[in-house]
C-alpha cells in the first residue's frame, strides 16, 4: 500500500480491514453487494471508488471491451486528484501532461492566443492530463480487477445488456435471462441508459445544432510525411468556434491534442449538424470517409491542419444532444451517474471528470467514515444527489452555453477575461471553481446539516 493512499484514503474512508462502529446509534459498516451496470470510464471509476471503500463490486457490460472508441479524454486537476487518491496507476495510462492551450485562426493557422499552463500543477495540486480513452479504460480495468490494492477485486461480466431494474426488490434482469440482486445498483450505462428509464427519468432532449467527427493521426505518420510537429506537442490546439466575418458558422470548430504518450494525435471535428451525413444511433459505427469531414468550411481550413486530417484514421461520427437537467438521480437503492445522469456537450472538457466526481462521491458516502449510509442506502443516495446534482448540472448547462459562445469555456477564462472573479459574478464557470472544490469537506458539511447528531468515525 503506497504512502499516499495510506495517509489520505484511510484518513477519509477508514481502515477497510475491520468493521467498526462509527455513529452514536451504533451502526456498523456494512460491506455492500454493488452491481454496476456499464463498464465504461464512469462505471470503472465507480467500481474502483467503491472497491476502495470496502464493498463487493460486480460490473455488467453489454459488450466486450475491444470496441472502445479511440479518442482523447481531458482529465483536468479535478479528475486527476481522484485517480491519485484511488491509487490508480496514472503513468500506465500514458498521459500527456498539457502545457499550453493554443487558439489558431481557422484559415491560416496563425496563433491567436497561447495560454501557458506551466504553473497549473503548482496552483491546483495536480496536472492536467490528456489521455487516450483506450489507455484510460485499460488501466481502470486493471485497477478494479487486480488482486493488488485496497479492497476486494471486482468481477466483470460481459455480454450483459440491462433489460429491467426492480428497485423494490433490488434486482436487475438482463436480456440474456439472468437476474441478479444487489444492495446498491449503479447505472453507468451511458446516454441511452436503461437503468435511467427504470427509475422513471424521462429525458428532455433535442438534437444539438452541432455534430462531431472523432479521428486520430499517428505521430509516426506525421513524422514520416513531414507534417507540422506542433501537432504532437503537449498542448490543446483550437481552430474556429466563433462566427467569422465571412459567414463561417460558429459551429465549425476543431480541437486537437496528443495522447497515448504522444504517439497519437486526436481530433474532435465539429460542424453544423445539417452538414453531416450521419444521424443514426448506435454503439458502434463504421469508419467514415475523410471526405465526410473535409467539406463545407473545411475546404478553407488551415492547410497544415487539413493535411493532418487528410491522413487520419479511426474516423467515427458522434451525434450530439442537448439534455435538460433531470429531476432525480436515484430511486430506492438504484442511482445513475456519468452520461446516464448528466449527458453534456463536450465544450467544457469536463464529461469524464464529472463522471469521476460522481464515482468519488459514492465512495465517500458509502465509506466507513459514514457507516450509517451503508445501512440506509436510500438516505445515502439522497445525499449523493444533493452533493452532485448542483455541481454537475452547472457544468452541464455551462457546456451547452459554450456551444453558442466560446467565451463561456472555462479553459479560456484567463485568455478572454483576465478578471476571473468577474467571470464568476457573471455566473460563468471558472477554472478556480472546478479545481478548488473539496468534495470531502462538502460531504462532511452536508452530513452535519442533515444529521446534527450524526457522529463520524474518529479515525
Amino acid at each position: 500500500m503506497g504512502s499516499y493512499l495510506s495517509s489520505t484514503f484511510e484518513a477519509f474512508y477508514g481502515n477497510t480491514e475491520n468493521s467498526t462502529k462509527t455513529v452514536s446509534e451504533g451502526a456498523e459498516f456494512k460491506s455492500l453487494r454493488v452491481a454496476i451496470i456499464g463498464g465504461g470510464l464512469g462505471g470503472l471509476s465507480a467500481a474502483v471508488s467503491l472497491r476502495r471503500a470496502g464493498h463487493q463490486v460486480d460490473i455488467y457490460e453489454r459488450r466486450d471491451f475491444d470496441v472502445e472508441v479511440g479518442a482523447s479524454i481531458s482529465c483536468a486537476a479535478n479528475g486527476t486528484q481522484w485517480l491519485r487518491e484511488w491509487e490508480v496507476d496514472i503513468p500506465d495510462m500514458k498521459p500527456v501532461v498539457l502545457m499550453n492551450l493554443v487558439m489558431r485562426d481557422w484559415e491560416t493557422g496563425k496563433v491567436l492566443n497561447d495560454y501557458n499552463l506551466e504553473g497549473y500543477e503548482k496552483e491546483w495540486g495536480n496536472v492536467y492530463n490528456m489521455l487516450h480513452r483506450q489507455d484510460m479504460h485499460a488501466t481502470l480495468l486493471k485497477a478494479v480487477t487486480s488482486p493488488e490494492g485496497l479492497g476486494t477485486p471486482c468481477k466483470v461480466h460481459i455480454d450483459h445488456i440491462c433489460d429491467t431494474v426492480d428497485t423494490e426488490k433490488g434486482t436487475v434482469t438482463f436480456k440474456n435471462g439472468q437476474t441478479i440482486q444487489a444492495d446498491l445498483i449503479v447505472g453507468a450505462d451511458g446516454i441511452r441508459s436503461a437503468v435511467r428509464k427504470n427509475i422513471g427519468v424521462v429525458p428532455d432532449m433535442k438534437s444539438a445544432p452541432q455534430t462531431c467527427y472523432r479521428c486520430n493521426v499517428l505521430t509516426s505518420e506525421i513524422k514520416r510525411l513531414g507534417l507540422v510537429d506542433y501537432a504532437y506537442q503537449p498542448a490543446i490546439q483550437f481552430w474556429g468556434g466563433m462566427q467569422s466575418k465571412n459567414g463561417r458558422s460558429k459551429y465549425y470548430k476543431i480541437v486537437m491534442s496528443p495522447c497515448s504518450g504522444g504517439e497519437v494525435v486526436s481530433f474532435y471535428c465539429f460542424m453544423p449538424t445539417e452538414m453531416t451525413n450521419h444521424h443514426e444511433e448506435g454503439f458502434t459505427f463504421k469508419q467514415v470517409p475523410v471526405e465526410d469531414i473535409l467539406k463545407g468550411a473545411y475546404d478553407k481550413l488551415d492547410p497544415d491542419c487539413r493535411a493532418l486530417l487528410s491522413n487520419s484514421v479511426e474516423r467515427m461520427p458522434w451525434r450530439l444532444y442537448v439534455h435538460q437537467p433531470y429531476n432525480h438521480w436515484y430511486k430506492d437503492q438504484t442511482c445513475i451517474l456519468g452520461d446516464a445522469v448528466h449527458p453534456m456537450m463536450p465544450h467544457q472538457s469536463q464529461g469524464a471528470c464529472q463522471a469521476i466526481e460522481d464515482a468519488a462521491a459514492l465512495g465517500i458516502i458509502f465509506s466507513r467514515k459514514y457507516a450509517r449510509f451503508t445501512n440506509d442506502i436510500n438516505a445515502g443516495l439522497e445525499l449523493y444527489q444533493n452533493i452532485r446534482k448542483p455541481r454537475a448540472t452547472r457544468v452541464q448547462l455551462a457546456s451547452a452555453r459554450a456551444t453558442e459562445n466560446l467565451n463561456e469555456r472555462i479553459g479560456f477564462t484567463s485568455l478572454t477575461a483576465p478578471d476571473a472573479e468577474l467571470k464568476a459574478k457573471e455566473g460563468k464557470l471558472t477554472v478556480n471553481e472546478m479545481n478548488s472544490y473539496k468534495m470531502h469537506d462538502h460531504v462532511a458539511e452536508e452530513v452535519a446539516k442533515l444529521y446534527p447528531v450524526f457522529e463520524v468515525a474518529k479515525l
